[in-house]
């Protein structure tokens, strides 16, 4: 139904009572028309009750699910996946390992059990046969058999024990046999990227669920086909397979936690007021958004939407844009030939050099450097550490 508007007046407070819905695509004009009869009653305090409102979005998200599809679909896509390697360990118990700083990290359990402590996870989870872990933004975490066993490094332990041109390699004692998968990828727009940023430190899919099983042995039976011929272009098809891998991985997360996380971005996804306002800044990163546009969409007050915002999202509404901008003009800079200042306009700056000025601080690089090299390398990678002299 429309929206309702009554007022009343009680001693020197004007209560406005809303009830029904509000279109997020006019409710300036419904701002507007209030204040126009508020002008009229000449109202020494104001109080707004919205809580019998129900959002809505005529420009085509009329409901939660839908900003919330729009929403996963923009962030899944905004990742490019450039390469991957992969190690195939058989480690015999006792054996502990670290990894730390080497970017996006995933393992597979193939056979066996063993523990995962990720730093900035509350605590250690158990792993078996089938069950596969992401570490997103490629925290420092340590694997092992038991908490009793000595942890060392993983390029030291693969080092010792030269892996074949398969990446597999045997270490550890003479217990039971564990099998990883153990693999790393770097992503082109990894600083800018606003789902790395978003997700949790660790990502677990369980091979035994009746939501991953299926579609998780089927890609892992995939890679190890791939990893165990010699065909030309294996190399390309197990890249473009981890990329699938971490795509279904995420958006298993989010289709298992929308609903019940408390706190952070599907938090803010679920909310009536952040939710709609996350996809409008998705749908249209170049507009040029404050926090007050943002707000008066959501028929919030200034304060209580920046308040609610960065509590939600973990960050000021003017930094996220800030980020989706420029990682929608990386994106282009590495796909297109757009000139500079047509990249830079559309991402939402008044000049080439205020964006080139952005881009570099948080890039670490010019436009054009990172266009000349299609890619931001924030870390060394898994397959050159192997190289490194120790």
């Amino acid at each position: 139904m429309a929206a309702l508007i009554s007022i009343r007046q009680i001693d020197q407070t004007t209560i406005v009572d809303v009830t029904g819905d509000i279109d997020l695509a006019s409710s300036p004009e419904v701002r507007k028309a209030l204040l126009r009869e508020l002008r009229e009653k000449r109202a020494a305090r104001l109080v707004c009750n919205l809580t019998q409102v129900n959002y809505i979005d005529s420009s085509g998200n009329n409901s939660p699910s839908d900003w919330r599809g729009n929403l996963f679909a923009d962030l899944l896509q905004s990742v490019h996946l450039r390469s991957s390697v992969y190690f195939r360990p058989e480690l015999g118990a006792p054996w502990g390992f670290s990894l730390a700083d080497h970017g996006t990290a995933f393992h597979i359990v193939a056979d066996g059990k063993c523990w995962i402590q990720v730093t900035g996870a509350t605590q250690a989870v158990e792993l078996v046969a089938g069950d596969f872990v992401v570490i997103p933004r490629g925290d420092a975490h340590i694997m092992r058999d038991s908490a009793a066993s000595t942890i060392v490094d993983f390029f030291e332990l693969a080092n010792r024990s030269a892996p074949d041109n398969r990446g597999a390699f045997r270490a550890g004692g003479n217990g039971v046999i564990t099998k990883l998968v153990c693999g790393g990828m770097q992503f082109d727009n990894a600083a800018t990227d606003p789902l790395l940023a978003l997700l949790p430190p660790l990502i677990h899919v369980k091979g035994k669920d009746r939501d991953g099983a299926t579609w998780l042995r089927a890609l892992v039976s995939q890679i190890l086909e791939e990893l165990d011929s010699s065909r030309a272009g294996a190399q390309a098809v197990v890249t473009r397979l981890a990329d699938i891998l971490f795509i279904k991985a995420v958006r298993t997360y989010f289709e298992q936690n929308i609903d019940t996380v408390r706190y952070g971005w599907l938090a803010a996804v679920r909310d009536p007021h952040i939710g709609p306002a996350l996809a409008q800044l998705h749908a249209r990163p170049q507009e040029p958004w404050t926090v007050a546009t943002l707000a008066r969409r959501v028929a919030l007050s200034r304060s209580l939407f920046a308040e609610k915002f960065a509590q939600l999202v973990g960050e000021p509404p003017p930094r996220y844009l800030k980020r989706l901008r420029l990682n929608a003009a990386a994106i282009r800079l590495r796909s297109t030939s757009d000139k500079l200042s047509t990249i830079a306009a559309d991402a939402g700056y008044e000049s080439a050099a205020a964006f080139t000025k952005a881009f570099k601080k948080h890039l670490g690089k010019a436009p054009g450097e990172y266009r000349r090299g299609r890619w931001y390398r924030p870390r060394a990678s898994l397959s050159s550490e192997l190289s490194r002299p120790r």
